[in-house]
C-alpha cells in the first residue's frame, strides 16, 4: 500500500511538473477536449466565459478587437484561450468576427450562429449574453444528470466497501 501510494505521488509530481512547461497547459487543454462527456462540458463552459467576458467588456465601450485580447487572457482553457488570440488576429484585419470564430472550427456551431445573428442586427452583446446564459445552463443540466447517473453507483460501491468490512470483521 505505501508503496503504491508512493507511486501515485511521483505520477501526480510528474504531472505538475509538466503542466507547468510553456505550452504543456494548452496541449493538456486540447487533449481535455477530445474526452467525450468531459471535453463537451470544458467546451460549453469555455464558450460560456468567452461570450461572457466579450459582453461585459463591449458593454463598456470597449472596441471588440480590444475585447478580444482580454477575453482570450480570461478563458481559463489554454487551448481556447491561444484560437481567440487567433479570432482576434483576424478580426484586426479585417474578418467579421462571426466568420473568424467558425474558421477555427474550436467553438460550438450554436455560439457561431448567435455571434453572426448578433453581428448582423447589431445586438452581439445581447446575444453573447444569450450564449453565454445557454451554455451555463446546458453545463447545469449535464452535471445534475452526471450526479443522477453517479449516485447509484457511489452507493453500490459503498455498500460493497461496508460488506466487505463486516465480512472480514466475522
Amino acid at each position: 500500500p505505501l508503496l503504491i501510494l508512493a507511486a501515485l505521488a511521483a505520477v501526480v509530481a510528474l504531472f505538475l511538473a509538466w503542466i507547468r512547461q510553456p505550452g504543456q497547459k494548452a496541449r493538456f487543454d486540447r487533449v481535455l477536449l477530445g474526452i467525450p462527456f468531459l471535453g463537451d462540458v470544458a467546451a460549453k463552459f469555455a464558450t460560456s466565459q468567452m461570450a461572457r467576458t466579450l459582453a461585459t467588456l463591449l458593454g463598456g465601450g470597449l472596441p471588440l478587437v480590444n475585447a478580444l485580447d482580454i477575453a482570450a487572457t480570461s478563458v481559463g482553457n489554454q487551448f481556447i484561450a491561444r484560437e481567440l488570440e487567433v479570432v482576434g488576429a483576424r478580426v484586426r484585419e479585417g474578418v467579421s468576427f462571426s466568420s473568424a470564430l467558425d474558421a477555427r472550427r474550436v467553438f460550438p456551431e450554436v455560439a457561431v450562429k448567435m455571434a453572426e445573428v448578433g453581428e448582423s442586427t447589431g445586438a452581439l452583446q445581447d446575444m453573447l449574453n444569450a450564449v453565454a446564459d445557454f451554455y451555463d445552463e446546458e453545463i447545469s443540466t449535464a452535471m445534475e444528470r452526471f450526479v443522477t447517473l453517479i449516485e447509484p453507483a457511489l452507493l453500490v460501491a459503498m455498500g460493497i466497501v461496508i460488506a466487505g468490512l463486516l465480512l472480514a470483521l466475522y
